[in-house]
């Protein structure tokens, strides 16, 4: 039986970096992936990597994922020089309604969440763009975006080179705690370690964690081929964001629809529609890639993060939502300062576990 001292179960973003973080402490570190090839929705994500403004009411977690873009961005400047570029810096201009900046004018404005555009101003900072009057527009020239497979291949090297076990094509049937630790049951053999942690997206809830409320939400892009340049991300009801190969990427639906992870004409319809309402110039674009995939989202909105309610063994770090590529960096971190010293205030105190199950029971 192989003897680790962590199995992270799941090797999306969240997943390889923490498997990083806990090598780097010198641990033994096994990550099990069931996909063919690693991070499964990972490589699905659009790569917007700003904090969203809808947790601006939440002022703790919005500046720890403000906090998180710092993090990304010294991970991009790590390891860009040794696996090539998976990111690309671009200013995002959100458009919002008069009711949106009623309500939350004063904290976008204490958050430093950019500046406001006049009308008279929008055909230089958004040349080509045909922009409803009725908005109000805020530019924050800090946006991001980040290319998930790439992002994830980088961390697997490093990974790798920290020495962390990582076994693809390996699907976990069981996790048993006993007073020595846990037992892993794979289609490739059985593995024990000292604790595991599930790093499983949106298949969180199935076997190994049922009751844990995280949940597949669908969303679905579609990449353009198209000669036009975007001069910033536009956000409004969906997005128009540069990507890294060039391309436009038009995103994305939010759905509740289960483990489906099929693109609906429906869904690309109304994303071709915004593009060309935002962007006239891309009626004549070709589309390269629809996508569809599945984040792990939470009805509380916030992450997991913690030991399992009534495990002593097994963990969670789960449901980030549509700001994985943003936030996996420092939710491996505080992982991390959780599993090896016991210090978990890194972590909002919402993302426990134990939180989240009252928040679920109510």
């Amino acid at each position: 039986m192989r003897t680790h001292d962590y199995i992270l179960v799941g090797g999306g973003i969240v997943g390889a970096c923490l498997a990083e973080e806990l090598a780097r402490t010198g641990a033994s570190v096994a990550v099990m992936d069931a996909g063919q090839e690693a991070g499964h929705a990972t490589r699905k994500a659009a790569g917007v990597a700003v904090p969203s403004l809808r947790y601006l009411d939440r002022t703790a977690f919005y500046q720890w994922l403000c906090t998180g873009r710092d993090r990304l961005e010294q991970d991009i400047s790590r390891l860009q020089p040794e696996h090539g570029g998976f990111s690309v810096a671009s200013p995002i201009l959100r458009a919002l309604r008069t009711v949106d900046v009623d309500a939350y004018g004063d904290r976008l404005n204490a958050a430093g969440a950019g500046r406001w555009v006049d009308s008279a101003d929008l055909p230089t900072v958004a040349p080509g763009m045909k922009l409803p009057a009725d908005r109000h527009y805020l530019l924050d020239p800090h946006g991001l975006m980040v290319d998930g497979g790439r992002y994830l291949l980088a961390v697997r090297s490093q990974c790798l080179a920290a020495g962390v076990a990582w076994h693809q094509n390996t699907t976990v049937r069981s996790l048993t705690e006993s007073a020595s630790g846990v037992e892993a049951v794979t289609d490739n053999g059985t593995f024990h370690a000292d604790r595991a942690i599930l790093t499983t997206g949106a298949w969180t809830g199935g076997p190994l964690g049922p009751g844990l409320p995280v949940f597949p939400q669908r969303g679905q892009l579609v990449q353009l081929e198209t000669a036009e340049k975007l001069p910033c991300i536009f956000s409004s009801a969906f997005y128009l964001a540069p990507g890294v190969d060039g391309r436009v990427i038009v995103g994305a639906t939010e759905e509740d629809a289960g483990f489906d992870e099929r693109c609906t004409a429906g869904g690309i319809g109304r994303l071709l529609m915004f593009a060309g309402a935002a962007l006239p110039a891309l009626a004549d674009a070709a589309p390269a890639e629809l996508r569809a995939g599945l984040r792990p989202a939470t009805r509380s909105g916030f992450p997991l993060a913690g030991r399992i309610p009534g495990r002593t063994r097994t963990y969670v770090a789960a449901g980030h939502a549509g700001h994985g590529l943003l936030s996996a960096r420092i939710s491996a971190e505080g992982m991390k300062a959780g599993l090896t010293a016991d210090d978990w205030d890194a972590l909002p105190e919402e993302f426990c576990p134990t939180v989240g199950e009252r928040g679920r029971a109510a």
